[in-house]
Formats: structure tokens, C-alpha cells, sequence
């Protein structure tokens, strides 16, 4: 959901590629509204883009997703990846989860998504299987441990995506206003972990508001 004006691109560019996205499909645009409407942060157009041709294009089976939200990028990584792929999301509040359920029903992908009602840290540290696609987009502060505990767990070919990694373009500001320092701190660790970790090769790329990109090497 954008509160804001692109951050990174220049008007006439983001307006440009708005222009050429195809149709969009009816439920997600459904959706934006809602989080828009309800003030509920979920990924912007553009990054659930980049989801889709990333879980098309990895080949992924088992999906975790840190942070369901309404349910937004579970239903866009789910139909990309495919009938025999299986999502697990992992939702603290209860309210939220029914909703994201509400809406995942409707996309017709309650056999495919599991929402978990649990706080991310305590049902990523009980997951065992291997693990082929990660998207990240929960509490900041939280990003280093999430990457700490899936990283053992990510398969031989398996992608971690995270979204918000720029954080408003605080992360590259010389001046962090206190209320946002431990966030600031925490996507910076999170950020030179994924570049310089010799267990993956990874990116952050300027799309929405910061993309960290990483596949298992």
C-alpha cells in the first residue's frame, strides 16, 4: 500500500510504469482499498510483482511468509507458485488473521495457504522443513533474527525476499529520529547481512520501499 510518493523514482517514471502494468486483477485491487481504507500496511504493487516472477520463476514448493497482513502477498505468492505449492503465513493478531483467511477463501486458496495465528519468532523456530521461499515483511526490529533462524532452513535453490528494507529512506539518512533508531538499526544489520553472508548472494534493490533480494548459494 503506498502512503506516500515514490521514494526513489521520479514521478514522470512511476507514473510511466503504472501506465504499461496490465489489468489489474479485481481481488488485489479489492484489497489495496481495504488496506487503504483500514490504514493496514501491505506491499506495494510493484513488489508483489516481483513476488510473482520470483516464485514463478524459482520453482518454489514450500513458502513462509513472515507477516500475512490481509492476506495480500500470500494470495499473490500461492497463484504464482502455483496448485503444488503450499504457503504457510504466520500472523500474530487474531482479527488480521481472519481476515487474511476471508480473503484467501475468496481467491480460492484455503487448501493451499495456511495462516498461523503465532508470533513470527516462536513459529519460525518450529518450522523443520526445508524451506524454498521466504518473504519477510513484519516487525522491523525483528528482521536479523527472522534471517538468523530461516537461513538454516532455506533449500539448496531457496530465495529470501524482504520488503521495507530502505524503511522511508531512513536506513541511508545521517539523522534518524529516536522513535525510528531501533528499526534503522536493525534493517541495517539485516541489509549487510544479506550482501555480505557467504552463505547467500544477495541484493537490495531500489523497488518500492527497498527490496533485499537473496538466494542460497
Amino acid at each position: 500500500m503506498k502512503d506516500a510518493a515514490d521514494a526513489i523514482l521520479r514521478p514522470e517514471q512511476a507514473a510511466y510504469l503504472d501506465g504499461i502494468e496490465p489489468t489489474r486483477d479485481p481481488l488485489l485491487v479489492e484489497m489495496e482499498a481495504y488496506a487503504k481504507a483500514n490504514r493496514q500496511p501491505i506491499s506495494d504493487p510493484e513488489v508483489a510483482s516481483f513476488l510473482a516472477v520470483t516464485a514463478r520463476l524459482s520453482g518454489a514448493r514450500k513458502i513462509v511468509e513472515v507477516g500475512t497482513n490481509i492476506g495480500y502477498g500470500a494470495i499473490v505468492l500461492a497463484r504464482a507458485a502455483g496448485p503444488d505449492a503450499r504457503v504457510i503465513t504466520i500472523e500474530h493478531d487474531a482479527a488480521t488473521a481472519a481476515v487474511a483467511r476471508s480473503f484467501i477463501e475468496r481467491a480460492g486458496l484455503s487448501s493451499q495457504v495456511e495462516v498461523r495465528e503465532a508470533d513470527a519468532l516462536a513459529a519460525l523456530a518450529l518450522l523443520t522443513d526445508e524451506i524454498d521461499l521466504v518473504y519477510i515483511d513484519c516487525v522491523k526490529e525483528h528482521y536479523p533474527a527472522y534471517l538468523d533462524l530461516v537461513l538454516p532452513k532455506l533449500s539448496a535453490r531457496g530465495v529470501i525476499i524482504a520488503d521495507n528494507v530502505l524503511w522511508k529512506g531512513l536506513v541511508a539518512a545521517a539523522d534518524v529520529p529516536p522513535h525510528e533508531l531501533g528499526r534503522v538499526q536493525a534493517l541495517r544489520t539485516f541489509n549487510h547481512a544479506i550482501v555480505s553472508d557467504s552463505r547467500l548472494r544477495g541484493v537490495v534493490l531500489p523497488l518500492g520501499d527497498g527490496v533485499a533480494y537473496a538466494a542460497r548459494v
